[in-house]
């Protein structure tokens, strides 16, 4: 095994970090989690390596823009060099209006895109923890690190800047189903994502529609990322009330054969995960991500 790994999962067996090397483990350490956090709803997303961030993709490239100012006045915190997520999604919209129910809003259309790889300011999530343990091990090399992150989303937007229409805090994800595209709550997030009115901490949202196989089989649940916090600020690590909004599960390293066994054996493989359906939209969102200009503020 490689040796620099060894030393990170004895750092972490030593940190009293939480290890798990079977998926009875990991169940156990889920039905805990849950009770200790009043038995709210979770949401879960795995990671093939612990380095990795907990960003949304369209902000991977993003490069801090330090702008001329006059004297006195204080710069404003923001990034560029990361696609231009509004022509991307206008294009993705316009292609795909044949192909949805007529009754979507943007967000919906955002939750498709986001599962066939078009780079948005969503991250996904889901609501059941095996999907987040497939995906931390799917894919798994010798010097990779897996880990699943279990979010608290009521958590989330009770401490987010979005609020309710009375002005009293949102405890719970917003089911996005009932917005409509009048409503532009879309674009007063969305439009500008420079000028969301989000903080580093994120916003949940969700769908009880059924988007398509891909996120009714993952059961995918979202987060809206802000860009304008610090490169790996981490934010999950927040507390609230000693509280963190959000827990980290490492794996085994040498139990990972034996753990995607137990998954497959419960069928939870690569065919069941993603499904043979309308393989055509991930060829779709590589296209447009191809053809979309980055953001450069400079010009």
């Amino acid at each position: 095994m490689n040796e620099e790994l060894l030393l990170e999962y004895e750092r972490n067996r030593l940190s009293k970090l939480t290890i798990i090397s079977s998926v009875n483990e990991y169940i156990d350490y889920v039905c805990k989690n849950r009770q200790n956090n009043d038995n709210a709803e979770l949401w879960y997303r795995g990671h093939r390596k612990a380095e990795w961030d907990l960003n949304a993709s369209v902000y991977r490239d993003k490069e801090r823009f330090s702008a001329a100012k006059e004297p006195g006045e204080i710069e404003r915190l923001c990034y560029d060099k990361f696609p231009i997520f509004e022509k991307a999604f206008d294009s993705f919209y316009e292609k795909m209006k044949d192909a949805v129910p007529s009754n979507w809003n943007k967000f919906h259309y955002l939750f498709l895109a986001q599962h066939y790889s078009l780079r948005t300011p969503a991250l996904d999530w889901s609501t059941d923890p095996l999907v987040a343990l497939f995906f931390a091990l799917d894919g798994f090399e010798e010097k990779d690190s897996p880990v699943v992150y279990i979010l608290n989303p009521s958590l989330c937007n009770a401490n987010s800047m979005i609020v309710n229409e009375d002005g009293t805090s949102i405890t719970e994800p917003i089911c996005v189903d009932t917005i409509n595209n009048a409503d532009i709550k879309f674009d007063k997030w969305l439009g500008d994502l420079n000028n969301t009115p989000f903080t580093p901490i994120p916003l949940a949202v969700k769908s009880d529609y059924d988007i398509s196989y891909r996120v009714a089989r993952q059961s995918g649940v979202f987060t809206l990322m802000d860009s304008r916090y610090p490169l790996n600020y981490k934010w999950y690590s927040t507390t609230v009330d000693e509280k963190p909004l959000a827990t980290v599960i490492h794996i085994n390293y040498e139990s990972v054969p034996a753990i995607k066994a137990q998954l497959e054996a419960l069928n939870i493989t690569h065919e069941t995960i993603y499904g043979k359906a309308h393989k055509e939209w991930d060829e779709l969102c590589k296209n447009i991500m191809a053809q979309t200009p980055k953001l450069d503020l400079s010009k």
